[in-house]
């Protein structure tokens, strides 16, 4: 696996020769190379993945963009932070909905019959579904699902945008590093 990363990269130097350019994902790439090359418990690295590395590095030693990359990065990440934040809203609105029918249930328990028919037609109307009037502590229950149900797809959004921004990937001279790492061994 890493003989063959080391590879990649190296044709990802070549291609790079020939674009004027190091993508996004050719960067990741060689920074999570350099990370393994660094870790001690390491698997060996063969001496003719090493080299072809060496030598694609001393034709086409790659200039790293960082502005660029991290222009390519910011467009990859702008939608998945547009779900995040529909999530978040869609979430806090679940969570505001809970409340209202725990209050309507407390209402419910405590208060006349009129004020009863009103809290009851407000949280259907604020609810979206039909709610029956002698069943209303279920309703406390339905909606504390449905909160748990939005703030489940906000944290999986809110997961997504955190795996996906590899800022701290985007450096310039890891192709330098990996290149000096391989000719020490």
């Amino acid at each position: 696996m890493l003989n063959e990363l080391i590879k990649r990269c190296a044709a990802d130097m070549d291609a790079a020769a020939v674009s004027g350019k190091i993508s996004l994902d050719e960067q990741v790439r060689a920074y999570d190379l350099l990370e393994a090359l660094l870790d001690p418990s390491g698997p060996h690295v063969e001496e003719g993945a090493a080299e072809v590395y060496v030598k694609a590095y001393s034709a086409n030693a790659p200039t790293v963009d960082v502005f660029a990359l991290k222009v390519e990065l910011e467009a990859r990440l702008e939608p998945l932070r547009a779900a995040m934040n529909d999530a978040r809203f869609e979430a806090a609105a679940a969570a505001s909905l809970h409340e209202f029918a725990k209050e309507v249930f407390d209402t419910w328990q405590h208060a006349g019959i009129f004020a009863r028919r009103r809290a009851l037609r407000e949280l259907r109307e604020r609810a979206g579904f039909r709610l029956e009037s002698h069943r209303i502590g279920n309703y406390v229950a339905k909606t504390f699902d449905l909160q748990n149900e939005a703030q489940t797809r906000f944290s999986r959004a809110q997961q997504a945008v955190f795996a996906a921004d590899v800022t701290y990937k985007i450096k310039p001279g890891t192709y330098a590093a990996i290149y000096d790492v391989l000719k020490s061994r």
